[in-house]
């Protein structure tokens, strides 16, 4: 839960630092979404992988 409420408020900054750039951010090549989508993705399913799980015990 906090990865992905971290990832919106990057998001949200992110898009207010662009919106300052020239041409609204028009030529900012945004690779952090390379690092944060997936991040968050893999630690959601792992998290819901966890919750979802059988117990064998």
């Amino acid at each position: 839960m906090a990865v992905l409420i971290a990832a919106v408020v990057w998001e949200y900054y992110m898009q207010q630092w662009l919106s300052y750039q020239p041409n609204g951010g028009a030529n900012v090549m945004r690779v952090d979404l390379f690092v944060i989508w997936p991040v968050v993705i893999t630690l959601v399913t792992i998290s819901l992988f966890k919750i979802f799980r059988k117990e064998d015990a």
